[in-house]
C-alpha cells in the first residue's frame, strides 16, 4: 500500500524533538507499506531511510518564533506540501496536525487522487489558540473552524491523542469516525540507559546523594519551564541537595537564565542547551524524576506530552505542575505526583514526601515501566494505529 504522510514538524532519530512520525513511519514500512513523508526543515532535501522516503522542503519553523512567524510558516508549508502531496501516487494520505493547516494538503491530494484520507489531531485548533490568547481575529477564527470542521467531515477516519482530544473532535463532528493513539514509550530505545544508570550518572557528575529533576523538551511559553527555574530557586534556598537540570530551547529560554541567574544558580548548569533524541534516551533514566510542565490552563490539559512517554520509557517517575488525563493515570498507578503551582510550595512538598517515603522515586520507578510496557509501548500502540490507516483503504479493494 502507497502512503502519503504529510506533517511539517518530522525529526529524525539523532534529532531533538517529537519522535512519533518517524517511529510510525519506519514501521509502516517495515509492515510492507510504501511511505513518503512530507514535511518542513531548513533546507530543501530527500532521504531515504529504512524503507522510509522523506522529503524535507526547505520551510524553517522554530519554537522561538512569534506568532506571526509561525503563522507565515504554517501558510507557506501549506501550499507547497499541496503541490508535493498530488504529485505522489497513494492508496491513502494521511496528515497530522498541528498545524491545522497541514489537512488542507491532505485533503487536496486525496480528493485529486480520489483515495481515502486519514487525519490526526495532535492539538485541538482553534480552540487552544484561541483559549490560550494567541488567535484572537474573528475573521482568522471563523476561517480555522470552518476548516476544522471540514478536516473532520472529509476524513474517513481522525486518530486523536488523548480522549479530550477525541471529545473536541466529536463536539465539531460528531458523525466523526475516531479512535484515540496516544503518543508511546519507546521502552527499548531506554534499555541500554536503564540498565548502565549508576556508570552514567557518575559520568554525568551527578553525586549519589542528589536528587535529579530532569526536564527535556520546548521552552515554548506554553510550557512552564520558569516554575520549574523558580523550583530549581527554591530548593537551592533551603540547601537542599537538589539538581534540576532542563535541557531545551524556545521562546522562552531568555526568561529562564534570567530567572535563574535572579535566584543565584549558575544559567548554564540548569539550562545547558537542547541535546538530540539519543542523549534524552542515555541520561533521562539517571535521574530521580522527570518533570512535565504547563501553564494553568484548562485547553492543555488534554495534551498528549512526549516527554511523560518518555519517562515511562526511562522507568522514572513524574513530578507535574498541572492537572490533565496523565497526571490522573500516573498518579493513580503510582508513578507521578502533583505538585503545587507555588514553587516555594511544591518546594516544600517534594522535601517533604522524599523525606516520609510518600513520594518515593524507586517504587514510583517499577510503576513507570510497568505502564510503559502494558499501556503505552509503542509496539502496541502502532498496532492500533496501522489498523486504522489500512481499514481506510480496505473497504474500497
Amino acid at each position: 500500500m502507497r502512503i502519503v504522510y504529510i506533517h511539517q514538524h518530522f525529526n529524525f532519530p539523532w534529532e531533538s524533538g517529537w519522535q512519533r512520525p518517524w517511529q510510525f513511519a519506519r514501521r509502516l514500512a517495515k509492515a510492507g507499506h510504501d511511505v513518503t513523508v512530507i514535511c518542513g526543515g531548513r533546507e530543501k532535501r530527500t532521504l531515504e531511510l529504512e524503507g522510509v522516503t522523506v522529503r524535507r522542503l526547505a520551510v524553517p519553523y522554530e519554537n522561538a518564533m512569534v506568532f506571526q512567524q509561525r503563522v507565515r510558516s504554517f501558510i507557506s508549508f501549506m501550499a507547497r506540501a499541496s503541490w508535493y502531496a498530488s504529485q505522489d501516487k497513494a492508496d491513502v494520505v494521511f496528515a497530522s496536525s498541528t498545524p491545522l493547516t497541514t489537512a488542507v494538503p491532505g485533503i487536496i491530494a486525496s480528493r485529486l487522487g480520489r483515495v481515502p484520507f486519514v487525519f490526526e489531531v495532535r492539538d485541538l485548533w482553534p480552540e487552544a489558540p484561541v483559549a490560550l490568547g494567541f488567535l484572537k481575529n474573528r475573521a482568522a477564527i471563523a476561517a480555522a473552524q470552518q476548516l476544522e470542521k471540514l478536516a473532520y467531515r472529509t476524513a474517513a477516519h481522525v486518530i486523536a491523542l488523548s480522549p479530550g482530544m477525541e471529545a473536541g473532535v466529536k463536539r465539531v463532528h460528531p458523525g466523526a469516525r475516531t479512535t484515540v493513539v496516544p503518543n508511546a514509550s519507546d521502552v527499548e530505545n531506554f534499555a541500554a540507559g536503564r540498565k548502565d544508570r549508576q556508570s552514567i550518572r557518575e559520568e554525568l557528575g551527578w553525586d549519589e546523594d542528589e536528587t535529579v529533576l530532569f526536564y527535556a523538551g520546548s521552552f515554548g511559553v506554553t510550557y512552564d519551564v520558569p516554575w520549574l527555574v523558580s523550583l530549581a530557586g527554591e530548593l537551592a534556598a533551603r540547601g537542599e541537595r537538589f539538581r534540576v537540570v532542563a535541557y531545551g530551547e524556545g521562546a522562552d529560554t531568555d526568561r529562564c537564565r534570567e530567572l535563574a541567574r535572579s535566584y543565584g544558580l549558575d544559567a548554564l548548569q540548569v539550562l545547558p542547551g537542547s541535546i538530540p533524541r539519543t542523549e534524552i534516551e542515555r541520561m533521562l533514566p539517571a535521574a530521580d524524576f522527570a518533570v512535565s510542565t504547563l501553564v494553568d490552563n484548562p485547553a492543555l490539559e488534554i495534551n498528549s506530552l512526549n516527554k511523560v512517554f518518555d519517562a515511562l520509557a526511562a522507568a522514572r517517575p513524574v513530578l507535574f505542575n498541572h492537572a490533565g488525563w496523565l497526571p490522573e493515570i500516573l498518579t493513580e498507578h503510582g508513578a507521578g505526583w502533583q505538585l503545587s503551582r507555588d514553587p516555594a510550595q511544591a518546594a516544600n512538598a517534594l522535601v517533604e514526601g522524599l523525606r516520609t517515603g510518600t513520594i518515593n522515586p524507586s517504587d514510583g520507578s517499577e510503576a513507570a515501566l510497568e505502564l510503559a510496557r502494558t499501556r503505552f509501548d509503542r509496539d502496541l500502540l502502532f498496532s492500533t494505529f496501522r489498523d486504522v490507516i489500512e481499514s481506510a483503504v480496505r473497504p474500497r479493494r
